[in-house]
């Protein structure tokens, strides 16, 4: 098996090929005059399995590199290709809202179903849209990793989901730190006024451990964050698999409250300080 990084996944995929200690292929990539992109498969290839790992944060440029690097380890005789696309692209755009609207995810899967043997990612947004594609999709959960980054840095915490939908990631991150967990519950007190708490715990004078599987503008957290301050909580921290942050996401955590914030290397991002590098293998 060799290991083949997109450009994008470039240290992720240096530390996938050494914990399987198998080699990292050299690729080249760049762009022509009219940004159209090119790769090349640079070492000569003798193996008849290839690991193509690219995350999409760049979605557009990660998928069209991606095709091209299929079918020249295809060209080159590869028999078996696995793409670990760590964040995968339009993986929220699966479902139809208006007439006429692409279900994006599954047109894609239509593709990669073509191109690769299986497809791994972390923690896709919706997990149903495995249906979508005719070759095994497979996914890892890098919330333990996450929990077990911020282990010693809470004392006697409290773990909380943004929603009742994300309570699975709170529950999986509580078993790690041996701590409580629970949902933050919306209640509308007037037409103007939204009080965010705890369903059942109380955070006053805890330490909080916000998880989810992405934080993209930051907004529904930060709200949260200092609504969570006035209660009396203590140091929050807020951890995500997919550190999208948008804009001023990052300030608007801070801003509200916020001592850490903590994503993976899924979506590289100035706070991706978690590896899903042995998530990866473990998959493979």
């Amino acid at each position: 098996m060799i290991v083949v990084s997109g450009s994008q996944s470039q240290n992720l995929a240096f530390k996938v090929a050494q914990l399987l200690n198998t080699k990292l292929t050299r690729v080249e990539y760049k762009r022509f005059p009219d940004n159209e992109i090119y790769v090349r498969i640079v070492d000569e290839i003798n193996d008849d399995e290839a690991v193509i790992i690219n995350t999409q944060k760049n979605q557009n440029d990660a998928i069209v590199e991606t095709i091209l690097l299929c079918d020249a380890l295809r060209d080159e005789g590869v028999k078996k290709i696995t793409l670990v696309a760590p964040y995968l692209a339009y993986a929220r755009q699966d479902k139809k809202f208006n007439p006429g609207e692409a279900i994006s995810i599954r047109a894609l899967a239509k593709i990669y179903s073509n191109i690769v043997d299986r497809l791994i990612t972390i923690n896709p947004h919706e997990i149903h849209i495995k249906d979508f594609f005719t070759i095994p999709f497979i996914y890892g959960d890098a919330i333990p990793k996450l929990a077990e980054y911020v282990k010693d840095k809470l004392d006697n915490p409290i773990v909380l989901a943004p929603d009742k939908g994300a309570l699975e990631f709170a529950k999986t991150a509580s078993k790690i730190l041996n701590a409580e967990y629970d949902y933050l519950e919306k209640t509308r007190l007037s037409p103007t006024e939204i009080q965010i708490a705890p369903k059942t715990l109380d955070a006053n004078g805890r330490d909080v451990l916000i998880v989810d599987d992405i934080i993209s503008t930051g907004g529904t957290m930060a709200t949260a964050v200092k609504l969570l301050k006035e209660q009396g909580a203590k140091r929050i921290i807020a951890a995500c698999v997919h550190p999208v942050l948008i804009g001023d996401a990052l300030n608007k955590l801070y801003s509200a409250g916020v001592e850490e914030v903590v994503g993976t290397d899924t979506y590289l991002s100035e706070v991706s300080k978690v590896s899903v590098a042995e998530v990866i293998v473990d998959l493979l």
